[in-house]
């Protein structure tokens, strides 16, 4: 039998969900995202932490640190406009979010950053959440059976009743007072022509959005209360469970009535995992270094020692680098696999192999970092003769983050209390938050600006297709230079477009949005 407490315990989060579903209606419905977002995140967290207040109750420790990425993915929908980082974000901050909140719900026997948490997201959201899909019908139907029976739901079935009983006689009132009055006439047949701009339609998918919503949110935030119990399969019919028998059988062994039941022991014998062998590793890896020694000293006199008189007859530097860049970047992701299965997948029990795969490991390491040089020389090269784009930008920023795994990974090989899973999430959530802020549209307008003052080359069409961060370079582009070819256009194409941001309402308010809206104008004046 429920208790009182927990009944009503469901209705209240069922409410508190459905309220924050209606604020989410209102804040996106017909409306793209803007300062909306943050702030449904913030009522999230409200109806969250309201919601587990008697289950968990907010700790100032590292647990908080998780909702600095929150908040500030959430912010980027107010800062800037990039559309590849407002999709990305859509998809970054819930998974946050879940993450955030199964771990805290799950803090006592579980870290966010251990592998175990995949596991725990999934079953959070298909195993003690989708479960719950039929419960806030069943709670509605609960509600309305139970307030049935209470005499003031019976006044209201009579008020129903009277209501149902009248519509004869108001009609044909009506229709008299029609008759005598020809305002009243006037305004009587506008009713049908009001009920029609209602638009039953609009008014049924609005209600659906936000029975959607409230029920996501409810059976979500009912699961991580009351996840569902582990499954303990029962003991086959004759099957003797640890620490069964017959009393005299366990008072023989020493037990005494009224003490705990002596457990069987039944531990099972560990199974060694699979290593790889240490030697083939370390001739694997020998070989590699040997081709990877080569290939590092060709760079040298290549790049690092100014050898372009080495360079085949016809092959210009942009041509070198377009060519060897995409199988560079793919050699590093090789190597950092690598890295990762010798470190956990190497037999390194004997001490010598040991030392001999931590110093291949440091040379794969090292020679990684020339290769990761030579590519990042190869895409500067490259944007000096085609221009700077987002693509370019995003790859120059996913080396950075290679180099920096790998250095974390170089630490590894000497520090083996060291768990890589930590710092490397870390690192991931801090550079994925970074490349957020460093406006990546300005970065791009502003490296081909400075290129059309060294070169006098530029493709003005493609910052026209920009985020509104790129306007400011733009405005100046045609401003210094007016005789750049294409930038009057792609500056009238960005007016057309900042135009619509005087529409917008205020859950729609951007701050990139509205600066270059006001930059833009003041250029047209």
């Amino acid at each position: 039998m429920q208790t009182n407490r927990s009944y009503k315990q469901e209705v209240t989060v069922l409410g508190a969900a459905l309220l924050c579903a209606v604020i989410h209606h209102a804040l996106f419905y017909g409306k793209t995202a803007g300062i909306s977002y943050p702030l449904f995140t913030f009522s999230f967290y409200l109806l969250f932490y309201w919601a587990v207040k008697d289950r968990c109750k907010p700790q100032w420790d590292s647990g908080l640190l998780l909702l600095i990425p929150v908040g500030l993915l959430a912010l980027t929908f107010t800062l800037y406009t990039n559309v590849l980082f407002m999709v990305l974000n859509a998809m970054a901050v819930p998974l946050l979010v879940i993450v955030h909140t199964t771990w805290t719900m799950r803090r006592d026997s579980l870290r966010w950053f251990e592998p175990r948490i995949v596991q725990a997201v999934l079953d959070q959201i298909f195993l003690h959440s989708l479960r719950l899909l039929p419960m806030p019908v069943v709670i509605l139907a609960r509600v309305v059976s139970g307030k049935m029976n209470t005499s003031r739901s019976r006044q209201l079935a009579k008020v129903l009743a009277g209501v149902l009983l009248s519509l004869p006689l108001l009609l044909l009132v009506g229709a008299l007072l029609a008759s005598a009055d020809a305002m009243f006439d006037r305004t009587m047949s506008r009713l049908p022509q009001l009920l029609g701009e209602l638009e039953l339609g609009t008014l049924l998918f609005r209600a659906l959005w936000i029975a959607a919503v409230g029920t996501a949110l409810f059976v979500y935030l009912w699961g991580l209360l009351y996840p569902k119990p582990p499954y303990v399969p029962a003991s086959p019919a004759g099957a003797t469970m640890p620490g069964a028998g017959s009393t005299a059988e366990r008072a023989e062994a020493g037990w005494e009535p009224g003490s705990p039941v002596p457990a069987v022991s039944t531990a099972v014998k560990p199974v060694r995992p699979l290593r790889i062998d240490a030697t083939i590793a370390a001739t694997l890896l020998f070989m590699l270094n040997a081709v990877y020694a080569l290939f590092a000293v060709v760079q040298f006199s290549y790049f690092f020692a100014g050898g372009s008189a080495l360079l085949p007859d016809g092959v210009t530097y942009a041509e070198y680098a377009r060519r060897g860049f995409a199988e560079l970047v793919t050699v590093t992701v090789i190597n950092f696999s690598l890295l990762m299965i010798t470190l956990y997948g190497a037999d390194r029990t004997n001490r010598f192999m040991d030392r001999l795969l931590r110093g291949l490991l440091a040379l794969l390491v090292v020679f990684t970092g020339v290769m990761l040089c030579s590519a990042f020389m190869r895409l500067s090269l490259y944007e000096l003769a085609y221009g700077y784009t987002i693509t370019r930008v995003l790859v120059r920023a996913f080396m950075i983050f290679l180099a920096v795994l790998f250095a974390i990974a170089l630490y590894k090989l000497w520090n083996d209390r060291l768990q890589l899973l930590q710092p490397y999430a870390v690192v991931a959530i801090g550079a994925y938050v970074l490349i957020n802020y460093i406006q990546v549209d300005a970065v791009v307008a502003s490296g081909n600006l400075k290129r059309y003052e060294a070169t006098g080359r530029i493709d003005a069409a493609y910052l026209g297709e920009l985020s509104y961060e790129a306007a400011p370079y733009l405005i100046e582009l045609h401003t210094k230079y007016p005789q750049a070819e294409g930038a009057k256009e792609a500056l009238l194409r960005m007016k057309e477009r900042a135009d619509e941001v005087r529409e917008l309402s205020w859950t729609e308010f951007n701050v990139s949005k509205k600066k270059a809206a006001s930059l833009l104008q003041a250029a047209d004046s």
